[in-house]
């Protein structure tokens, strides 16, 4: 087939073309939002009632703030078993491959082989398809870490005065979808698959048609004779 077939074929089959190429658009307009997510992350430091971040070198009642936050990261509610797993050797949620979840960790300071905790706080990232949902599970977490912190000192009787306190970074919010360029290269690339594809289904579909209607001249020919 020369391209002046191609081309008269098209012609004949322009409706088949554009179904084509309004199916790659659809297809395109469906995938390119999904590409989005959103991280939301921030710190919590736990500390003695009217002090500051200690310092590891401060190591007086370092251990028992290290102590007390990894107790209130147990009251919390599970998150994700594999993103917890990553995160809790310096990775991320979206690295593990969630795209909708939470993951509280106590920062481990020793690496993947020999676990060290000599941080009194806890890391809160979360992930999700737009910033303000992201956002808000951050910020849901934020009030269970004080209420459980807070719980937990009260059943022991701590004076307000004496009770440890939390010190929360601002929130942080990235996209950490993939980068424009890569999703305008991703959308080029659809675009010209489905441009091909829509040609040979158009060319395919006039073909058969063709073929067709020359079956049925033949069966009209012959019953003329």
């Amino acid at each position: 087939m020369t391209v002046a077939d191609v081309v008269r074929a098209l012609v004949r089959r322009w409706y088949a073309l554009v179904a084509g190429l309004c199916l790659t658009a659809l297809v395109g307009a469906s995938v390119v939002p999904g590409q989005h997510l959103y991280t939301a992350r921030t710190s919590v430091v736990f500390l003695w009632p009217g002090s500051v971040s200690l310092s590891r070198t401060e190591d007086g009642g370092l251990g028992a703030l290290v102590n007390f936050a990894a107790m209130v990261r147990w009251g919390l509610a599970e998150d994700d078993g594999q993103a917890l797993a990553s995160a809790s050797f310096g990775g991320t949620l979206a690295g593990a491959g969630v795209r909708n979840g939470y993951t509280v960790v106590l920062p481990n300071s020793g690496g993947q082989w020999s676990q060290t905790y000599d941080q009194p706080e806890l890391a809160v990232e979360a992930v999700a398809a737009s910033p303000d949902r992201a956002r808000s599970e951050v910020q849901s977490l934020l009030q269970q870490i004080d209420s459980f912190a807070a719980l937990l000192q009260a059943r022991q009787n701590v004076p307000l005065v004496s009770r440890v306190t939390t010190s929360t970074a601002s929130i942080a919010i990235d996209d950490t979808g993939v980068s424009t360029s890569t999703r305008i290269r991703g959308i080029l690339g659809l675009a010209a698959l489905g441009l091909l594809l829509s040609i040979l289904g158009a060319v395919s579909f006039d073909r058969v048609l063709c073929r067709a209607s020359s079956r049925a001249d033949r069966r009209r020919g012959n019953h003329a004779v």
